[in-house]
């Protein structure tokens, strides 16, 4: 006799894979998440899912925005402080954090199918936001600046920031960093330094 598929209603059914999902890639990466896997590890019928996300690329995607979700309500966060370069070292920061302790997902984020050859249009908008947050900042600090040297200095600012991340999500430079000083404070200071230089004359 067949057994049953297990009810797929659930009062929350999207947030429960989309949990799922978060926690998968945390330990998994995403290369290897399926519909079908999310289904069995939140205990409802394979075609469940199917309800909340057409197929895989659209669960990635959902779990990408998740993320960029989350990095843009902590950004937020830093727009308490009325001063443009602290904004940018409290945004910096975050970021690095963010990047530290979700590297799988960050993966997704930037570094996938998602965004390769170029972003997902559904990304678009999110990446825009999160550049126009330190547009605004960077702006702030330099009236007077044409928009171009303000761009190309946003450029180099995130370059910096994003590669920093990158380099430690990756493993690349614990050799390298000061053992005297705490992971924050290196973060600090090499957040400072390269919103310094994207601020100085």
């Amino acid at each position: 006799m067949a057994s049953k598929e297990k009810p797929y209603h659930r009062e929350d059914l999207r947030g429960d894979l989309l949990r799922a999902g978060r926690a998968y890639i945390a330990e998994h990466g995403h290369h290897s998440l399926s519909v079908r896997t999310l289904a069995q590890t939140v205990g409802v019928s394979p075609g469940a899912p199917y309800h909340h996300f057409r197929d895989r690329r659209s669960l990635l995607l959902a779990l990408a925005i998740d993320g960029y979700t989350e990095l843009t309500n902590a950004a937020k966060e830093a727009t308490v402080c009325g001063d443009p370069k602290e904004r940018l070292i409290r945004m910096g920061m975050q970021f690095v954090d963010f990047a530290t302790a979700n590297p799988q997902l960050l993966e997704l984020m930037y570094e996938s199918e998602l965004t390769s050859p170029g972003p997902d249009p559904e990304l678009v908008p999110y990446q825009d936001m999160g550049h126009e947050g330190l547009v605004k900042p960077v702006r702030e600090a330099l009236q007077g600046y044409s928009e171009e040297e303000i761009e190309v200095r946003v450029l180099a600012l995130w370059s910096a920031i994003y590669g920093f991340a990158s380099l430690r999500r990756k493993h690349m430079i614990q050799k390298v960093e000061p053992r005297q000083l705490g992971r924050n404070e290196v973060t600090r200071k090499v957040v400072a330094l390269a919103v310094q230089t994207a601020l100085g004359d």
